[in-house]
């Protein structure tokens, strides 16, 4: 039986995954609307393009951040003892914004270099470098809001940063006609000026004032050691992009980007999760030990399988009609992808919740080793899977890769803080998961509104199948319908305040 704190941990876990969820539910939700404008408007080449340069200034952000953005929690909420924080939030705000600013005068002095690596031009370059700068500031922000757990304060700000970014997009890419020029000026403005209104409102929290060399130092030793395995991590997320480009045609990259796009249903999860994650684990292991720690990321792992498998299964069925009824037609290939991308992106969340034991005891030695493997298998078999496959044999190395760098994470961080997984109850659902995506891909049509309800119909039975199969029982069923209820009418019934605070920074 689970202890009323495990249980209330977990559930307070899921109502902050909820809750950052919700600017993300509203993204991914436009996403779905003006995707399609994007690739009709700018064309697929164009859309492929924007990934691509999103892909290198994130790549350019983990060399040039050094992984000490992501340090920001473990050194104050997963302290033991009381620290004050302001050094180190204070030191991470200067070095990043250093950082920034040298990335973007070396990367305009390179920008030949980099628009003929890229194929593409100056403008796009220049757009890419001024979101760089953007994009790395606004990181530590959104950091500064998950230790301090603020999550209705932070989703504020973002809802204002997808109605901006929403807004100016269209307006020009649509009405002023520029491509995918358009589309990068319109996203990084829209972070642009939100940061800016961040700047000022946490002007007493954020600054240099408290900048100390001794803890920078201290920072970086935690966190260079796992650079190369965020430079790894990228390359298995986003490195095939570069490869699709040159192995099959800038075409291809737009619909295998807009594939991804579509998949980002499942990073609405994954990354409200992820933010939430973090500041919980080491609360939890600060507040009631290790012990009941390892408990609770045990049973973190099942659940999530339980509700990812969930969201896998609907979009692998509702992608199809979606794409044929909305995308060109010339993109209808992004059709088998998505479900794989969007394993991918499951078993991605799996290794950071299993990975977790590699952090709190602070033995990364293994972590650049077995993400530089994972990374090098998938880029290497995709100069196979690429031209013999098409998309479909990048959707493919993604999901070998991300299972790969999932069961040697789970090796590694065993060795040093071992927890004690449910293997028969996950295998269970991903069983139950795999029927499903079968029946989606061989069994079902694709368009019609006939089949359109069948595969709703179908993707909503997916809880009983779980039932049915032991991989649930009716008392958790039970309890996740009422945690859903109770969480979902107190976070419902706090966003008025939300959106007129938003009304009133607009």
């Amino acid at each position: 039986m689970k202890s009323s704190s495990e249980s209330t941990g977990i559930s307070s876990l899921a109502s902050q995954s909820v809750v950052y969820g919700f600017g993300g539910v509203l993204a991914r939700m436009l996403g779905f609307v003006l995707v399609p404008i994007y690739l009709h408007a700018a064309g697929p080449s164009a859309f492929g393009t924007v990934e691509l340069m999103l892909a290198a200034v994130l790549f350019a952000s983990i060399l040039l951040r050094m992984g000490i953005v992501v340090s920001m929690s473990r050194f104050t909420i997963g302290e033991t003892e009381q620290r004050e924080w302001a050094p180190i939030v204070h030191t991470i705000f200067t070095f990043v914004m250093i950082a920034a600013t040298g990335g973007v005068v070396v990367g305009f002095l390179l920008r030949g270099l980099i628009g003929d690596a890229l194929e593409v031009s100056d403008d796009i370059v220049y757009a890419g470098l001024f979101g760089l700068w953007i994009s790395m500031n606004y990181d530590v922000m959104a950091r500064v809001y998950r230790i301090e757990r603020r999550a209705r304060a932070w989703v504020q700000f973002t809802l204002l940063n997808v109605v901006l970014t929403a807004v100016l997009t269209v307006v020009l890419v649509v009405w002023f006609d520029t491509g995918a020029l358009g589309l990068l000026i319109g996203n990084f403005t829209g972070t642009a000026i939100v940061y800016a209104i961040l700047i000022v409102a946490r002007r007493e929290t954020v600054g240099v004032r408290r900048f100390e060399t001794p803890v920078l130092r201290e920072l970086l030793v935690f966190s260079l050691p796992l650079m190369p395995a965020n430079i790894a991590l990228w390359a298995l997320n986003l490195a095939d992009r570069l490869q699709v480009q040159q192995l099959a045609s800038h075409p291809a990259l737009g619909s295998y980007s807009a594939a991804a796009r579509v998949s980002m249903a499942m990073a609405m999860i994954m990354g409200a999760f992820q933010t939430a994650w973090a500041p919980y684990a080491h609360q939890v292991r600060g507040t009631e030990g290790d012990a009941k720690a390892k408990i609770t990321y045990a049973r973190v792992l099942t659940y999530w399988s339980v509700v990812m498998g969930w969201g896998l299964v609907g979009i692998s069925l509702l992608a199809p009609p979606y794409i044929r009824a909305t995308f060109p037609s010339s993109t209808f290939d992004a059709i088998p992808v998505v479900p794989l991308l969007a394993i991918g992106i499951v078993l991605y969340g799996c290794y950071l919740i299993v990975n977790i034991g590699v952090t709190v005891s602070r033995k990364t030695r293994m972590t650049p080793i077995i993400c530089t493997f994972a990374a090098a298998l998938n880029i290497g078999l995709n100069f196979w899977f690429i031209p013999e496959h098409g998309i479909v044999g990048a959707g493919i190395t993604t999901v070998i890769g991300y299972a790969v760098l999932l069961w040697l994470g789970w090796w590694n961080a065993q060795r040093s803080y071992p927890v004690h997984y449910n293997w028969p109850r996950i295998g269970r659902v991903a069983v139950v998961v795999t029927v499903f995506l079968a029946a989606s891909e061989w069994l079902i049509p694709e368009s019609g509104i006939v089949w359109l309800v069948v595969r709703g119909a179908i993707a909503l039975a997916f809880p009983l199948a779980l039932l049915a199969s032991g991989a649930i029982t009716r008392d958790e069923l039970r309890r996740g319908r009422e945690m859903v209820r109770q969480r979902g009418w107190r976070f419902w019934s706090r966003q008025q305040a939300t959106v007129d605070s938003v009304d009133e920074l607009v």
